[in-house]
């Protein structure tokens, strides 16, 4: 979807972020206006495309704009940008799998006849053992 530059004020409303978190990512080297008109900063599409990218990093990778910046603006080769990365991919490694067996639970409980299913249910009592002992054991907690 290819669109003209859009302002600040238009930009911070359809990201659902404040203009001032714009002005601050310009700040730190995030992003830069495309262009400037009568003062106004105006994005067309390579750095709104760079604004999703890091929105998506910061809420689906749980990442902080201090290691976003160090991944957009190293090579994937740099020690630092690679222990980030490695270190991100296991905790979405187990975020994935939480939401998963969390996933089977509920679909489960649906259809579940036991009033108890966490100590009846023979299905539910193994997914809940299989997380217990991954805490217990491994301090595995995507919880955190």
């Amino acid at each position: 979807m290819m669109i003209d530059a859009l302002s600040i004020a238009e930009v911070a409303q359809r990201f659902g972020i404040r203009a001032s978190a714009l002005r601050y990512y310009e700040d730190i080297d995030l992003l830069k206006p495309t262009f400037r008109k009568s003062g106004r900063r105006y994005y067309a599409q390579a750095e709104l495309r760079r604004l999703a990218l890091i929105q998506l990093l910061r809420k689906a990778g749980y990442l902080s704009l201090s290691e976003i910046a160090n991944i957009l603006v190293s090579n994937r080769h740099d020690q630092i940008v690679r222990n980030i990365l490695e270190e991100r991919v296991k905790i979405l490694d187990q975020k994935i799998e939480a939401a998963i067996t969390t996933k089977k639970y509920l679909e489960h409980r649906l259809t579940c006849p036991r009033e108890d299913p966490v100590n009846d249910c023979p299905i539910l009592a193994g997914e809940v053992d299989t997380w217990l002992a991954k805490c217990l054991i491994s301090g595995f907690n995507v919880l955190d």
